[in-house]
């Protein structure tokens, strides 16, 4: 086992205990949150900073400091929203289900995690390292990332140099 099997292990590991601490309705209601409070301060950044900070110059900062506010205002009444649902699940008795199925979710995302992290030090000499070719998940980490590349940018897979990826 090569520090690069530690770190992916460690890592995945983690995710499934956060993750089972918080339960399953939390990790995706959590998701849906970054999400929609993302696509809410995209949408509406331009005309809430015509409205609310049309005195801020030059008009990037205005748009900037509007798309910040709009995100946070939308990720705190989610939140809101999310604390009353965890409270109507475990209320509803399915504490143990929920939480068994958020480390299900955990161990998904981060397995995630670890693949955007081998398809990100492709980019660098880490693959041709000794500990990466000794790993005994590496190559399983880097079959997932080449499932990734027809999904990128042909600007980013272009400028891949490890062949495997």
């Amino acid at each position: 086992m090569t520090t690069f099997d530690i770190l992916a292990f460690g890592l995945i590991g983690i995710c499934i205990i956060v993750s089972m601490m918080r339960g399953l309705i939390v990790e995706i209601a959590s998701l849906i949150t970054w999400i929609v409070a993302f696509i809410v301060a995209k949408i509406f950044a331009v005309p809430f900073a015509e409205i609310a900070f049309s005195s801020f110059e030059p008009q990037a900062l205005s748009i900037a400091l509007s798309f910040v506010t709009l995100f946070f205002a939308a990720w705190l009444v989610q939140h809101f929203l999310r604390s009353l649902l965890t409270s109507a699940v475990k209320a509803s008795g399915l504490g143990s289900v929920n939480r068994l199925l958020g480390g299900l979710f955990g161990a998904a995302k981060g397995i995630l995690l670890v693949t955007l992290a081998v398809t990100v030090c492709s980019f660098t000499d880490l693959p041709h390292t000794d500990g990466w070719q000794q790993s005994l998940s590496a190559s399983y980490f880097e079959a997932l990332a080449q499932l990734a590349v027809p999904y990128l940018s042909s600007v980013i897979t272009e400028q891949l140099p490890n062949p495997s990826l």
